[in-house]
């Protein structure tokens, strides 16, 4: 395999190998040995007490492993079209819904798929990408119950399986339980009655997070993570492990070179200009673009003209605490906590603008909702740890309001404005092509 890549130049070949879509590397490997010898009713409940609370997500993945490839393939692709159909169902309106699932169907193929093979394809999807396939399905009684829709009879039980292991993933679970508390809230004050099944919901979802804190293995994992990952993490005060969340997540968004972070920004970028003539409103929204695209994507270029970026960007994407007491007196260690603060709150800043106040910007709140889910990292040793895959929710948020956002943009009906939306969408087009090709051709040259 090595001659393979040696003859097309390249020499990075665990970057391209990520793509390779084989069940026996990571993590994987080491769930197929353990199969192999042992019964999975006895591997759940030993690691239970030892290391995990995924006792569902877990039994899944072990019984996935024991069928074949095969099955995880198919169960992949299931997960993955549950994830379009919910998100869909949920958010996209009925007009332009043709043209927003297209949009939905790029942002989805525009994603770097490879990441979901960062501990083993498998283990990875199977923890991280379908909880949220199942939490969006779960939401969507709440979006029926909103709209006064019926759920018919058969759905109850699709939609509680789909929140009882959505829920057996911490983050997942930290996102449906506010999510169901919230709305169920809400829904009471509005039609001053009690809706059963989401009540039902709700208590599920809150029993899972009992399941989750209660959990022993949960407690010496964290024991054993901040041996081995973050020995200092006991000695990381409240506000520390805030701003750590921040900065770890700016650093992954511009490492990765986060191409759906740019295209929410993008967007952004367009929608203000084509609204508003304020120079302040304007430069709001352009400063996450730019800097996803100076600092990521044309890092390369910029670093040629301005060298000491880079040096910036070094100590940003560095898997350490980035202000401490012993370099708080300089200015340098603070410039990462405040560029986080500023990315991250202009765009809170511009989609309130776009979507005029708090009360109706949905967007917001999805925004919202997927940034704590990756900051609520900052609480956990295994944030350098658990690598970029964390933020995956963050994503698939971003995602959401990009839709949200073009449904806002297409009401325009100006002709400069349709001509604008024309070429950000060919922008968007062509980047899921060629993510679409760079995946194909890396699994071309990567399968045995």
């Amino acid at each position: 395999m090595a001659n393979i890549f040696e003859q097309y130049g390249i020499k990075e070949v665990a970057d391209c190998t990520l793509y390779a879509i084989e069940l026996d590397k990571y993590d994987d490997e080491v769930f197929l040995e353990w199969i192999a010898e042992r019964s999975i009713p006895e591997i759940v409940s030993e690691r239970y007490f030892i290391w995990t609370s995924r006792v569902i997500i877990e039994t899944v993945l072990f019984s996935v492993l024991k069928i074949s490839k095969y099955a995880w393939i198919l169960l992949e692709a299931c997960m993955i079209t549950l994830l379009a159909y919910s998100i869909s169902k949920i958010f996209i309106k009925k007009e332009n819904k043709k043209e927003l699932n297209t949009l939905l169907l790029l942002l989805i193929l525009a994603y770097p798929m490879g990441i979901m093979g960062s501990a083993g394809w498998a283990a990875t999807t199977v923890n991280y990408m379908w909880p949220i396939a199942t939490a969006m399905f779960s939401l969507i009684p709440l979006k029926k119950a909103w709209d006064k829709e019926k759920i018919k009879i058969y759905q109850y039980p699709l939609y509680a399986m789909a929140l009882l292991y959505a829920c057996n993933q911490e983050q997942t679970c930290a996102i449906v339980v506010g999510v169901y508390v919230l709305f169920s809230v809400l829904l009471i004050l509005r039609d001053k009655k009690i809706h059963p099944f989401i009540i039902i919901q709700a208590i599920l979802a809150i029993a899972s997070m009992v399941f989750v804190l209660t959990a022993p293995g949960n407690y010496i994992r964290k024991n054993e993570e901040i041996i081995t990952s973050f020995k200092d993490f006991e000695m990381v005060s409240f506000q520390d492990k805030i701003s750590l969340g921040f900065t770890t997540t700016i650093a992954d968004i511009v490492k990765e070179k986060s191409i759906t972070f740019a295209i929410l920004t993008l967007s952004i970028v367009v929608y203000i200009f084509s609204t508003y003539k304020e120079k302040l409103y304007r430069t709001v929204s352009l400063i996450p673009f730019i800097s996803i695209c100076s600092l990521g994507i044309f890092s390369k270029i910029v670093f040629n003209v301005f060298p000491f970026l880079e040096s910036f960007v070094k100590h940003l994407t560095q898997p350490v605490v980035q202000l401490t007491a012993a370099n708080c007196n300089n200015l340098f260690y603070v410039l990462p906590i405040i560029f986080a603060m500023v990315i991250f709150f202009s765009v809170i800043l511009c989609l309130l603008l776009i979507f005029k106040n708090l009360k109706n910007s949905m967007a917001t709140l999805v925004f919202v909702v997927g940034l704590a889910s990756r900051l609520i990292m900052g609480f956990s040793p295994s944030i350098f740890a658990s690598s970029v895959r964390t933020i995956f929710y963050f994503d698939i948020a971003m995602m959401i309001v990009t839709i949200l956002l073009w449904q806002e943009l297409i009401k325009k009906t100006e002709k400069n404005d349709k001509k604008i939306q024309k070429r950000v969408y060919s922008i968007i087009n062509v980047t899921a092509i060629l993510q679409y090709l760079n995946v194909l051709i890396s699994i071309l040259l990567t399968q045995k």
